[in-house]
């Protein structure tokens, strides 16, 4: 601030910026760590770019408490890890996932708590990358057996949290 002055709201602004930042990325190296430490290191980076390039686009559902974010998202990386082992995702289920997840990002993106600052250009953006990002992720679930639950577990869990019916 001695450098290059700003004013207390831009410092505020400036603040909870980075401590968002901080928060974000202590939960994934958390995350990530566990993953190591359980010897699924590359499994769980997948889930978490899958689900979190997505995410960053598209926004969804959000925990009233950073502590309810970081159980959500550790829920989140234990179930698509969990159900990716036990549950093989056969390849019928990627035209529908498209087809539906298309169509809810279509209707509902972008979902979040700061939408009355997005104009009209910044929502098409936000629909484009959220699709974008959707149709990357469903051609690489087509083409690898093993990344498919890894990829489109955490993708199905990031398209529900965009459904309303949850107070943001």
């Amino acid at each position: 601030n001695r450098i290059s002055p700003k004013g207390e709201e831009e410092n505020q602004v400036i603040q909870y910026g980075l401590e968002l930042l901080l928060d974000n990325v202590i939960k994934l190296v958390l995350i990530q760590g566990l993953g190591f430490c359980l010897g699924v290191g590359l499994e769980t980076f997948v889930i978490l770019f899958s689900f979190c390039s997505l995410r960053l686009q598209a926004g969804g559902f959000h925990a009233q408490t950073g502590l309810g974010c970081t159980l959500l998202m550790g829920g989140m990386w234990l179930l698509s890890l969990g159900a990716s082992r036990f549950l093989e995702l056969p390849l019928w289920y990627l035209p529908w996932l498209y087809l539906i997840a298309s169509w809810i990002i279509y209707c509902y993106v972008p979902r979040t708590v700061n939408l009355e600052v997005y104009t009209p250009k910044d929502i098409l953006k936000k629909k484009v990358f959220s699709f974008f990002w959707l149709t990357f992720l469903v051609f690489l679930g087509f083409q690898s057996p093993f990344l498919r639950g890894l990829i489109l577990y955490p993708v199905t869990l990031e398209v529900i949290s965009l459904l309303p019916g949850y107070k943001l």
